[in-house]
């Protein structure tokens, strides 16, 4: 079987000018991250040196999960009774998602403007290996489901021919077979989606808003992404603004019609508002209340955003609620199968649990109901942060689970302003991006996978943030 290349046996100086060629790769191909403050500054994005090795078992278990999970999602969307029963009493002291909440709550007493539900999503695994009968096992076991702001698709799509060059400058491509690099083109297929959900609002003169942060550092991905869908559709007009400009310049209509400096809105895309930060002022909150009573379509609408909460995750794992929800035996059980053991914080149960953590704190993870990544507790913060009854109050918003121990493998991560070359243990986050579009209850429009993006992270550190330098991005080599 053909096996990719040991970096241990490579010389010193082969591996220096290989970082040299990479990073001038990236440079030439847009895998850019903006230096924020810095208009004309780039670098590039965290890269490993070679891919890595992932069984085609294991990605095609993958992408049929992402469509399980898209069609779960598109049913908990969907009910409202069910999203108010699971969060409203435990999120109740997470003031970020009441309000969140209480967005949702007036939406549904006015009526909702728009049924059609568009969703990009992504579902991210680590792969653990699991021993069953003196076998190894590998299995997928679910971090997380992203249902706002999915980044990366742009330079995920890119990561694949950056891994390619790179095993020809070994002059080990047919070695290596380097057919066996899993082709990745997510950018075409959210930027179809983009396209087909901007036809069914049914005005090709209306536009598509795409809201960023301030100084956005992910320029070129986003780029990526807007280039895709104006080449499948030279005639849409895109408009980037922020959560501020709408407020200043968006007005509803009698019908609910949303219009953006008095151009009609089809679709708003988020790139933002997840997290607290996003909502700085009253005047970020009035443009999301706007846009969700508005006819326009969101990617996602408000229910979509609340259902990808960490607390989710934690209800549809209890048992008998996957039954409650689907009717396909088989997807249930694929999706089951990913889910690891999760802890209740609530009541007695709860206290049991805590004692559990702070006993054993390497055995679990603690998630606040925050998105983005960089909020979770390992190890001794969970002990800390159970320790300190300043937060006492605020635990049934907490998600505790399992910890999960992924895979480890052999590479390199090329990091921007390093040129010393560190050969390091990894470990991999695999995620999945799908897209989902109904036009109404059980009236699925388009329901399919996009692509991977893998993460890497040295085997040490507990989050592997790409922009913040912990985390570079891979590529999937099939065996």
């Amino acid at each position: 079987m053909a096996m990719l290349p040991n970096l241990k046996e490579l010389a010193p100086s082969q591996l220096s000018t290989l970082v040299r060629e990479v990073k001038e790769w990236c440079a030439c191909n847009g895998l850019l991250l903006k230096v924020r403050d810095k208009d004309s500054l780039y670098h590039h994005l965290p890269i490993t040196m070679l891919p890595t090795a992932i069984p085609k078992s294991i990605i095609d278990q993958a992408m049929q999960l992402q469509l399980d999970f898209n069609q779960l999602f598109e049913i908990i969307v969907r009910d409202p009774a069910f999203l108010f029963q699971n969060l409203t009493s435990v999120l109740q002291e997470d003031e970020f998602s009441t309000r969140l909440i209480n967005i949702y709550k007036q939406v549904l007493d006015e009526g909702i403007a728009q049924p059609i539900n568009f969703m990009l999503t992504r579902s991210d695994y680590m792969i653990q290996a699991n021993q069953d009968d003196d076998k190894t096992q590998l299995c997928l076991k679910q971090v997380e489901f992203n249902t706002i702001s999915i980044g990366c698709a742009g330079v995920a799509s890119i990561i694949p021919s950056l891994h390619r060059y790179v095993l020809r400058e070994l002059e080990m491509a047919n070695e290596c077979q380097s057919d066996k690099m899993k082709d990745n083109n997510v950018i075409e297929a959210y930027a179809e989606g983009i396209r087909t959900a901007w036809k069914m609002y049914g005005n090709d003169k209306a536009i598509i808003l795409i809201v960023l942060i301030f100084n956005e550092k992910y320029v070129c991905d986003q780029r990526y992404l807007e280039e895709a869908i104006k080449k499948k559709e030279p005639s849409i007009k895109i408009i980037k603004c922020t959560l501020a400009d709408i407020a200043d310049n968006c007005v509803l209509g009698e019908d609910k019609t949303l219009y953006y400096m008095n151009k009609e809105v089809a679709l708003t895309y988020y790139r933002t508002g997840y997290v607290p930060a996003s909502y700085p002022t009253e005047k970020q909150w009035d443009a999301r209340l706007i846009v969700e009573r508005s006819r326009c379509i969101k990617c996602p609408n408000i229910a979509c955003h609340i259902a990808g909460v960490k607390k989710v995750q934690e209800v549809i794992a209890r048992a008998g609620v996957l039954e409650s929800l689907m009717s396909d035996k088989k997807a249930i059980e694929r999706i089951r199968s990913t889910f690891v053991r999760f802890y209740s914080l609530q009541g007695e149960i709860g206290q049991d649990s805590v004692a559990m953590a702070i006993k054993n704190p390497e055995k679990f993870v603690l998630k606040p109901p925050l998105e983005g990544g960089q909020n979770n507790f390992f190890g001794e913060e969970i002990r800390t942060f159970f320790n300190s009854a300043a937060y006492s109050d605020q635990y049934s918003s907490y998600v505790l689970m399992d910890r999960i121990y992924p895979c480890i493998s052999t590479n390199c991560i090329i990091k921007p302003n390093c040129s010393e070359v560190v050969i390091e243990d990894i470990v991999n986050e695999l995620g999945i991006f799908g897209i989902y579009i109904s036009s109404g209850t059980n009236q699925i429009v388009k329901n399919y996978v996009g692509g991977y993006l893998l993460k890497a992270k040295n085997v040490n550190e507990n989050e592997g943030r790409i922009s913040g330098g912990t985390g570079g991005l891979d590529s999937v080599y099939l065996v």
